[in-house]
């Protein structure tokens, strides 16, 4: 017979109760109770354990929430920059637009008053160089027209600009041939034509104009052209004979020295020789001479013509 335990419950009135309870069934009692408290522990662990990540999850939960929202406030502040730099940029370029507008307008209004300008001053120009060279009855070239060619009619539209353009092109043209100026300072001692000879007193022809100036003084070109001759001509001295186109010579007499060889060519205003006493002569002079087809004709005319305007003999070597 198994042993019984009783276990005893007494009340407030007295009341007793007995509950019997064998040794085993309280064992296996013990044991599920003891189970229970131990799943009650386990659960409870758990429970505690999963709280705890719960709360470490929702903690970095909040973190990435606040970092979305920090990352969402930058790139808001980027975009607003973006957006801004955009507009500073195309304020710029329409800035720029505009600039490059004016700086055109401006440009095409000075380019007008340049070209205005300029053609004012190239009429005055060709004006001036139309009367010297009416004045000593020159004859300006109207260019050879070609009797080989043809090809449809197309009337041309009259412009003045380009009227003028070539009739200052046909006077640069005459005149870069024409002799004009001074080749040495100094007094006229003799004139063109008849005179008494210095030498013999006899009346005699002067083919051009004497200068009295000293000796070693610079001697210039008077137009563009090549030396022919650069040697000692007997009275003639120390000689040069420039070839200057259609026609037209000078030459320069009793020099003490030739500066330039025969077949070189020289410009208006270059330095070419220096006056001196050489040949028939009774003092330093240069003896100063323009042909038209081997004639002489009078070089006062050509000086006087060249007054008008700036002496075309005035260099930067004759400055010095």
């Amino acid at each position: 017979m198994e042993d019984q335990l009783h276990i005893i419950i007494t009340a407030d009135r007295g009341k007793v109760f007995s509950l019997p309870c064998s040794r085993k069934k309280l064992a296996i009692l013990l044991i599920l109770s003891a189970t229970i408290l131990l799943f009650l522990l386990a659960t409870s662990i758990f429970s505690i354990s999963l709280f705890t990540k719960n709360r470490a999850f929702s903690t970095q939960l909040d973190e990435v929430r606040e970092q979305l929202r920090t990352s969402a406030g930058l790139i808001a502040e980027h975009q607003r920059l973006a957006e801004e730099q955009q507009l500073r940029l195309k304020l710029k370029v329409a800035k720029l637009e505009l600039s490059n507008v004016r700086q055109a307008v401006e440009f095409k209004e000075e380019k007008e008053e340049i070209l205005s300008t300029a053609v004012s001053e190239l009429t005055e120009r060709s004006e001036l160089i139309g009367r010297m060279i009416d004045s000593i009855g020159i004859e300006v070239p109207q260019g050879e027209e070609d009797k080989n060619s043809g090809g449809p009619f197309i009337k041309y539209k009259d412009n003045e600009r380009d009227e003028l353009l070539y009739k200052a092109d046909r006077y640069l043209k005459t005149i870069r041939y024409l002799p004009f100026g001074r080749p040495v300072d100094g007094l006229i001692t003799s004139g063109f034509g008849r005179r008494k000879d210095p030498v013999n007193g006899q009346t005699a022809l002067h083919t051009g104009i004497d200068f009295r100036s000293a000796r070693g003084s610079k001697v210039y070109a008077t137009a563009d052209g090549v030396v022919k001759e650069s040697f000692f001509n007997g009275g003639y001295g120390n000689f040069l004979l420039i070839q200057h186109g259609n026609g037209y010579a000078t030459t320069f007499s009793h020099l003490q020295k030739c500066l330039v060889k025969t077949g070189e060519k020289v410009q208006r205003g270059q330095l070419i020789g220096l006056v001196g006493n050489t040949g028939r002569s009774t003092g330093p002079h240069l003896h100063y001479e323009i042909t038209l087809d081997n004639k002489p004709i009078n070089p006062y005319t050509f000086m006087q013509v060249a007054s008008l305007s700036e002496p075309p003999t005035s260099s930067p070597e004759k400055e010095k």
